[in-house]
């Protein structure tokens, strides 16, 4: 008894017998709000650590600020003292200089690690494929494949494409 072959069906994409290919053959797939978002964020790692760096750093300052004599400065004269506990009825509202007190100095040391872990991965990485030798860039895959990980996807594909040079799977 002889088994029916187990061939995929033709489809349309396949140029099939007499039929046109399928309109949606050439359409690259939809990526997800959610793909570009991350995308966009791992591109712009080390501008994001920035921005989170300097918002840490002028919660904080806003915060020394209210607590000091600095308060009656020109500089923080016209919007700390919102933050006072003035902007209720009767001037009696909430105090977001401890929250700001709080989150500052924590935004500030996630920031400054994200940027300088940043700025330390991509010279340790420039530095790796700066390489000539092919077995001197074989020794430091692995350590260049864990640096990817901080770095942009740009630097994925240059990684791609040296290995594509050096002929190596992978």
């Amino acid at each position: 008894m002889r088994r029916p072959s187990r061939e995929a069906p033709e489809t349309p994409t396949d140029g099939g017998a007499g039929e046109e290919p399928s309109p949606r053959a050439d359409v690259p797939p939809r990526l997800t709000f959610y793909s570009r978002l991350r995308y966009w964020s791992l591109s712009n790692r080390f501008v994001l650590s920035l921005v989170v760096l300097v918002a840490g750093g002028i919660l904080s300052a806003i915060a020394i600020a209210a607590w000091t004599p600095l308060i009656s400065s020109p500089l923080f004269s016209g919007f700390v003292p919102g933050l006072k506990g003035t902007d209720g009825p009767n001037g009696a509202g909430p105090d977001w200089t401890l929250a700001m007190a709080i989150v500052g100095p924590i935004l500030v040391i996630v920031g400054g690690y994200l940027a300088t872990s940043y700025i330390l991965a991509r010279e340790r990485f420039e530095h790796l494929m700066k390489t000539r030798s092919k077995a001197e860039f074989l020794r430091n895959v692995p350590e260049v494949e864990d640096l990817i990980w901080d770095l942009t996807p740009r630097d994925h594909e240059r990684l791609i494409r040296k290995k594509q040079e050096f002929k190596i799977r992978g």
